[in-house]
This record gives C-alpha cells, structure tokens and sequence, in this order.
C-alpha cells in the first residue's frame, strides 16, 4: 500500500502540481517550479519515501530561494502517486523517473538522489549524460536489492519466490512491508558496482558513517570501482541514513555542484 492517508501534501510558492499518466494507467504525481531558463534540479526519493518529506520540501524551498528551476514527485506505489509499494521493481522506479524528466524538455538537469533515489539518478544520468550536468546523491543505495534481498538465506528465497510477496520488518519501528520477488529478477540489470560508470560531470556524495541501512561501505565499494574525476565523498560522523539533521550540509554541496555545472 502506499501513503496516501497520511501524507500532508504541500505546495510552495511558484510551484504547479503536476500528474504523469503511464502505460499501465497508473498516474505519478508532484510539484514543478519552472524559473524558465537554467537547469533542472530533480529531488528523487528513496524507497517506502515520497516528495513531501521533510529533506524534500528543505531542499524545494532552498531552491526556490535561490531562483532555480525544481522539481519533486512521487514514484508508483510512494505517497499521492498511484500503485503499491509491494508491486513495484526497479524498472518501474526507473521508468517513473524517466517519465517525469521528460516534462522538462531538453532542459539539463542536475540530480539530487536520497538513497533508492541515489541509485535511480545515477542510472539516469548514465542513460543521459547529455543532460544531466551535475549530481548530489545521499547515502545512495545502490545495488541494495542485490545486498538487502538476494543474499537471504536459499530456503527463505525459495519460500518467498513460491509465495512471490514477503513481508520485511522496517528499520525504524513501523509496520512491516510486503515486496513481490520479481524485485529481485528484475534488480539484476541495475548492477552499478561491477560495471564502468562514466561520467564526467561533478558528482558529490553525503554519506553517514552510523548508517545502519545503508552502510558507508556501499559507498566506498562504488567509489572503488569508478573512475570519476569530479567525484566528492562527505561522510557524516554521527549521520543515520535519513541525513535529517544535516541538510544544510547537503544544500552547501548542492550549491557548489550547481555552480561547478554551470561554469
């Protein structure tokens, strides 16, 4: 299920409520404040997230402060937008992405992805490095499908494929949530660890060194494996994986990618 009871959805000045209508009939919603010149900036959430967070909505107003383009939605199966969350996969998070920044036009973009949404920006940005100039990814997520849920135990992987939903406690105390196993089938063509990754563009990274969700070592085995020449990693000494408490350290790295972008 998703979270549509309990969100409390809230539009800034000088945005505009948008909805996307895909293939399957399922329809993503969220909010666009288009300056009408300059990049993009696109806030991608994380899994069991949405666009009306706090971190979100911080960095929306940062922007729209600072007189940037921005945009913030709900991918299938997360906040207003429409579908379950136990029905969703990667490709279809991808696709939702995809979908939205379609919106812009040919505009450039500049990605600012927490956790699931860190995963997504970067495999946007290398399906589009045309278009996308700049990217701040927090405690990014990637491969975590692979890490979190193809490494059960044989006989629990084969009880879950047999049954196809499986019910996972949440880390921060909430009710358990369901996720169908084709998650982890379709997970497989998203591997970002093993891969080239190519980009040359400024790409910062805010990662917290108490993260129990996402562990710092994620990180440092992406950044093992890459050849990024503008690539930044802040760790945080006392950050969770939410980063709650840090965002104007990561609206500081924001500003100095959309200004190294730019140049």
């Amino acid at each position: 299920m998703n979270t549509h009871d309990t969100i409390q959805p809230v539009i800034l000045p000088g945005e505009s409520e948008f909805a996307v209508t895909q293939p399957d009939g399922s329809q993503l919603r969220g909010y666009f404040h288009d300056s009408g010149s300059g990049p993009v900036g696109v806030f991608v959430h994380g899994f069991r997230s949405h666009c009306n967070g706090e971190k979100s909505l911080a960095f929306a107003r940062h922007a729209l402060g600072q007189g940037r383009s921005w945009l913030r939605f709900d991918m299938r199966g997360h906040g207003l937008s429409d579908g379950a969350l136990e029905d969703q996969v990667v490709s279809y998070a991808l696709a939702d992405l995809q979908a939205v920044l379609n919106l812009t036009g040919d505009r450039k973009l500049i990605m600012l992805g927490s956790s699931m949404g860190g995963w997504m920006s970067l495999l946007a940005a290398m399906r589009e490095p045309q278009r996308v100039i700049g990217m701040v990814l927090i405690a990014p997520a990637f491969n975590f499908v692979q890490k979190n849920f193809a490494t059960l135990p044989a006989e629990v992987l084969a009880t879950w494929q047999r049954d196809r939903h499986m019910y996972f406690p949440d880390a921060y105390g909430n009710e358990p949530y369901a996720v169908d196993f084709a998650i982890i089938e379709d997970a497989l063509q998203y591997d970002v660890l093993s891969i080239p990754v190519d980009l040359d563009i400024p790409l910062h990274i805010i990662h917290g060194e108490a993260d129990i969700v996402i562990p710092l070592s994620n990180t440092h085995e992406f950044i093992d494996n890459v050849q990024l020449d503008r690539l930044v990693l802040e760790t945080v000494p006392d950050g969770d994986h939410r980063l709650t408490d840090h965002i104007p350290l990561i609206t500081s790295h924001l500003d100095r990618v959309w200004q190294e972008a730019r140049s």
